[in-house]
């Protein structure tokens, strides 16, 4: 008996030592290594790691989720090389152009102008000169894969938008821009006969 109640007070006794007066803080904790592991900085060193960062590199092959590889390079050679469409999805044919109206206002619309006639509201203002259309009399030889080349890339003085736009919305500006060209080529005049 004098055991139990001596076990009972001692109990009585950690509990209340474990207690905290202090309202405002959360009290005491037991094991605290195992209540709040140690926050690690990204690129701090670190002695227990093969590369001394706690950031890796993932493993040598590894495709991200989402990603298309694009092996043509950023050069002329690569240009002309991605005009032959080898990049071009088997679904292209089957996207709505409409689709790609939203993306083409946000990232397209500024420079190129609503109708691809290269009248947006930069070259309007004077901040870019030179934007062409996409009308077959001002670019007679771009296709989808060379869009896509120059959305992957750039060119003169327009940036890579890769970072900015996933695989399928490109190929759905891409979509709405051939449409802007078929209806540029459509209502453009027709060449005067030679007399």
């Amino acid at each position: 008996m004098k055991k139990s109640i001596l076990l009972t007070a001692l109990v009585a006794t950690a509990f209340v030592s474990a207690c905290n007066g202090d309202k405002s803080t959360p009290g005491y904790t037991f094991m605290d290594d195992m209540y709040r592991s140690p926050s690690l900085e990204t690129y701090a060193a670190a002695e227990n790691t093969a590369q001394g960062t706690e950031a890796q590199l993932p493993v040598e092959g590894t495709v991200a989720r989402g990603y298309v590889p694009y092996d043509l390079p950023n050069s002329n050679e690569g240009y002309e090389a991605s005009k032959n469409n080898a990049a071009v999805p088997a679904y292209f044919a089957e996207l709505n152009a409409e689709d790609g109206k939203e993306l083409y206002s946000i990232f397209c619309s500024h420079c190129h102008g609503d109708k691809g006639d290269g009248n947006g509201i930069l070259m309007e203002r004077e901040k870019i000169l030179g934007i062409p259309s996409y009308g077959a009399d001002r670019l007679p030889d771009i296709t989808p894969g060379s869009i896509y080349h120059v959305i992957m890339y750039g060119k003169n003085n327009m940036g890579s938008h890769a970072s900015q736009l996933t695989y399928d919305e490109r190929w759905k500006i891409i979509q709405y821009v051939m449409k802007l060209r078929q209806d540029q080529s459509a209502t453009a005049a027709p060449a005067e006969p030679a007399a």
